[in-house]
């Protein structure tokens, strides 16, 4: 049974081998994946400028620090927007306000805004009233700092002409001082006596 066996396997193996090789199989063409379509990036929506108002809720006080802060890199081009807008209401009354308490301002500009302000603050929503406060209390300090400034550089000029006269004054003093001075040695010099032909004083 064994040698039965071992003959069947060698002529399984035999007859493998004669039997025509296959053809050699070329690989499949490989198809080229469709390129995944790029995940568009949506760009978040830009945030729609909140007009400036005379309300109190979040999104206009938002606007009125960001024009405050945009402002001051082009006050002359803010001035020159709002001098050419022929709607007068109560949102340009108080950028015209914001704008004047620049401190590029004259002094006494800044000083009769400052009283407008006050009335305005007066009128305006409480949140709105305190967020335009501050613009109110740093020119208010503005204003003193530059009065003091005003009233020390004018005490400074009437000290600098005191000192000036003092000068001119103490230098006459020494002028007389010196003259006393020589009348006072011409006096103690001894006298010379004179004496006559025969030698006689």
């Amino acid at each position: 049974m064994k040698t039965r066996l071992i003959l069947a396997s060698l002529l399984l193996l035999t007859g493998c081998q004669l039997l025509p090789a296959p053809a050699p199989t070329q690989p499949a063409p490989v198809q080229p994946l469709e390129a995944e379509p790029e995940a568009v990036a949506l760009s978040e929506p830009e945030p729609v400028a909140t007009p400036l108002a005379i309300r109190d809720d979040a999104a206009t006080l938002q606007a009125w620090v960001n024009y405050r802060a945009g402002m001051l890199n082009r006050i002359n081009e803010e001035r020159e927007l709002l001098n050419a807008d022929t709607a007068q209401d109560d949102v340009w009354q108080l950028k015209r306000t914001i704008l004047q308490l620049h401190p590029d301002t004259p002094y006494l500009s800044r000083l009769r805004v400052q009283m407008q302000l006050a009335e305005q603050l007066a009128t305006l929503p409480a949140p709105l009233a305190a967020l335009l406060s501050w613009d109110l209390a740093f020119n208010q300090k503005l204003l003193e700092a530059e009065s003091a400034v005003s009233a020390l550089t004018r005490l400074n000029a009437q000290q600098h002409d005191n000192i000036d006269r003092l000068q001119k004054t103490n230098k006459e003093l020494q002028k007389k001082i010196d003259a006393l001075t020589q009348i006072e040695a011409q006096l103690n010099q001894p006298a010379v006596v004179q004496e006559d032909n025969n030698g006689q004083p």
